[in-house]
């Protein structure tokens, strides 16, 4: 997934769990003016589960499958297209976030 897709991936998800944008600045689901930047979703596991998998709560699950030399595929629990999610041994995180992306979509 080229760059500029994972920034506009970031910025959808970060839109789902209540950050807005105005005026070039981005504030907490709380409206605190964001100072240090942004979480960055599609490189972080800690900041996926600190943020997005709390607000999963009306969603179905997220499933993981690890094959091989440590492939790794996300999708939700009741679909079996994990061949969406190309392997993706070292970013976990962009995983996830194409699998939560999925379901909000799907919505």
């Amino acid at each position: 997934m080229e760059k500029a897709d994972q920034v506009r991936l970031n910025h959808e998800l970060l839109l789902w769990v209540g950050f807005t944008l105005t005026n070039g600045v981005w504030s907490y689901p709380d409206g605190v003016t964001v100072d240090n930047g942004v979480p960055y979703f599609p490189e972080s596991l800690d900041e996926c589960f600190k943020w997005l998998v709390p607000k999963l709560g009306d969603y179905p699950c997220i499933k993981f499958d690890f094959e091989g030399k440590g492939a790794i595929f996300a999708y939700a629990c009741d679909s079996n297209d994990k061949n969406a999610f190309s392997p993706l041994s070292k970013t976990p995180a962009l995983a996830l976030c194409l699998a939560i992306q999925k379901l909000i979509r799907s919505k």
